[in-house]
């Protein structure tokens, strides 16, 4: 396979997305899109988070360290695509319904239509050139009901149905192609003995 070369640049980042919650100073709650977002593990699971230039979810955070995070899902997409696309800086998001309740463990606001929800509280923040990266310790997790009973260790997205973010359009999920450990099913022949592959770099 033949490959170029490309400058670094914002605009590849395929992923899952997530509406994040935070409280106003007026306990008012508060939703945006934020796209820069990634999972570690310290002892506990936590979330990184990196928001750029000025915005009142960012306020928000360095004032209440914490937030929530929403997962975005098929059937919530249009309404998480008018917090991303309007400023909080500018006017209340009120200009289309939802529902939220505050969180079980943290003073946070969670959206009800989200099915995927983490309570997260900030351990750390790195203040970057021109964007705050926010290390937080996940407190807890809110699944919908419907979702008792699924695997933890196969989390069937065809049920969750998450966009996905690729900018700046969103997708849909495919069907499952496989699982960890079916390599040899797919790239060793069966009907041969199996014999050792060896990696070379050109």
């Amino acid at each position: 396979m033949e490959k170029i070369d490309m400058k670094p640049d914002f605009v590849f980042s395929p992923q899952p997305m997530y509406i994040i919650g935070t409280r106003n100073e007026d306990e008012t709650p508060n939703f945006c899109i934020i796209t820069w977002i990634g999972f570690s593990f310290d002892k506990t699971p936590h979330l990184m988070m990196t928001i750029g230039g000025s915005k009142q979810t960012k306020t928000n955070i360095l004032r209440e360290n914490m937030f929530s995070a929403n997962l975005i899902s098929e059937d919530n997409l249009w309404l998480a695509d008018y917090f991303g696309t309007t400023r909080a800086e500018d006017k209340i998001k009120n200009d289309i319904a939802y529902n939220f309740n505050w969180g079980k463990y943290l003073n946070v606001p969670v959206l009800e239509q989200s099915k995927w929800v983490y309570e997260c509280e900030v351990s750390r923040v790195i203040e970057l050139d021109g964007a705050h990266l926010f290390l937080a310790d996940i407190k807890n997790i809110q699944i919908d009901k419907n979702l008792i009973g699924m695997d933890l260790e196969m989390i069937d997205l065809n049920k969750l149905k998450p966009a996905i973010y690729a900018p700046y359009n969103y997708f849909s999920v495919g069907e499952r192609i496989g699982g960890c450990g079916e390599w040899k099913y797919n790239l060793l022949n069966n009907n041969e003995e199996q014999e050792t592959i060896k990696v070379r770099a050109n």
